[in-house]
């Protein structure tokens, strides 16, 4: 018996980390965290990175495209909004199927993709495509009201996405990595886009430009967005964006409605327009 602790003690003193089941102890701690990290690369989901792809967009920027490819110029007039036919409910939507050539709907199929990249990423899918429907929806609406005239293309919904890209940097200012990178990227999208509509209208090109649906569509997206976007770190100011974009979004709403219940009731003959209020 003393010649075996006596065999110990060499070894005890030989081992910095004491004992050789000490040693094996310490040197597994050190290992998993290693293996760990490994196991967990070498398991990624295969679908991981398409997290990343605006899906949403890209299927309905697909469809526009394939809509433009296929469609006839009959089947256009069906789905076109015209302001005679403001009671066929489904033209609200269906007018941003329809486009003016290649280099209008390539215009802005780039555009939205751009817009709601980083916005799918963040809020999801389904938030971005309810900005997207219900803004090219409004703006068409707003269109109507102040200037009733054939209106194709899905601009409204893209001014919609640019917009609420605001409403994201306005909740989630705190947390978004490059804030202040996108917040001038959107500024000077605005600004150029602004002064582009500007001189398009007053040069009186051709085809002309729906400043109202991109306006409106606009606005859309940044009340809209206060709404439907989720913010990182609530606060009891997130509240308050809640109900302020609700409201105005409802307003806006009601407006239209009215004024397009007023038109309908005048009859395009009878109509009078006086700075922007309809009048029988």
């Amino acid at each position: 018996m003393e010649r075996k602790l006596e065999a110990k003690i060499p070894i005890e003193a030989a081992s910095p980390l004491g004992t050789l089941e000490s040693s094996m102890d310490a040197e597994n701690v050190l290992v998993k965290p290693c293996s760990f990290n490994q196991t967990c690369t070498r398991q990624k989901p295969k679908w991981h990175t398409f997290r990343v792809l605006p899906i949403a967009i890209l299927t309905v920027s697909s469809c526009q495209i394939g809509f433009h490819l296929y469609s006839t110029p009959s089947f256009n007039k069906l789905l076109r909004f015209e302001p005679n036919k403001r009671l066929e409910v489904w033209r609200y939507f269906t007018y941003m199927l329809v486009h003016d050539g290649w280099s209008h709907l390539a215009l802005n199929v780039v555009m939205q993709c751009i817009f709601a990249a980083l916005l799918e990423i963040s809020q999801g899918r389904l938030r971005v495509l309810t900005i997207y429907v219900l803004g090219g929806v409004t703006g068409i609406l707003g269109a109507a009201c102040l200037h009733p005239d054939l209106v194709v293309g899905a601009s409204a919904g893209g001014y919609s996405l640019l917009l609420s890209n605001v409403a994201d940097l306005v909740l989630n200012f705190h947390t978004i990595n490059y804030r202040i990178y996108r917040a001038i990227s959107i500024s000077t999208l605005i600004i150029f886009d602004v002064i582009y509509d500007i001189v398009h209208i007053y040069s009186s090109r051709e085809p002309q430009v729906s400043w109202q649906a991109h306006f409106f569509g606009g606005l859309t997206g940044l009340f809209l967005g206060l709404v439907v976007f989720k913010c990182n770190k609530p606060t009891k100011s997130t509240r308050v964006f809640f109900c302020l974009g609700l409201t105005l979004y409802f307003i806006f709403i009601a407006s239209f409605i009215v004024l397009m219940a007023q038109i309908e009731k005048c009859g395009t003959k009878g109509l009078i327009r006086r700075q922007f209020v309809y009048l029988c």
